[in-house]
């Protein structure tokens, strides 16, 4: 069961990496007002602990602990739902 599960979860952490990258780059493409971008720097401090802001070590831990949380909330997800994803 878990060999079956894990190339999803492997493509779903993948997923989670891609969304933290565009949530990184999205306040640079649209520019907001001061108050949001300090907004939107709390989320991802409460959201990766570790977090500190665009320095480079802080955006490598950001995307690891996004691979994590996509690969483990596949593992949930498969364990919770048995029989789904499975080919025809």
């Amino acid at each position: 069961m878990i060999a079956l599960s894990t190339p999803h979860a492997l493509r779903v952490g993948g997923f989670f990496v891609l969304l933290y990258a565009l949530c990184l780059v999205w306040p640079m493409i649209y520019p907001y007002g001061e108050d949001v971008l300090a907004f939107h720097l709390l989320s991802l401090k409460l959201l990766f602990p570790g977090f500190q802001g665009y320095v480079v070590s802080s955006l490598l831990w950001g995307g690891v602990l996004s691979f994590v949380y996509g690969f483990i909330g596949s593992g949930i997800f498969h364990a919770l739902h048995k029989g789904c994803c499975k080919g025809k």
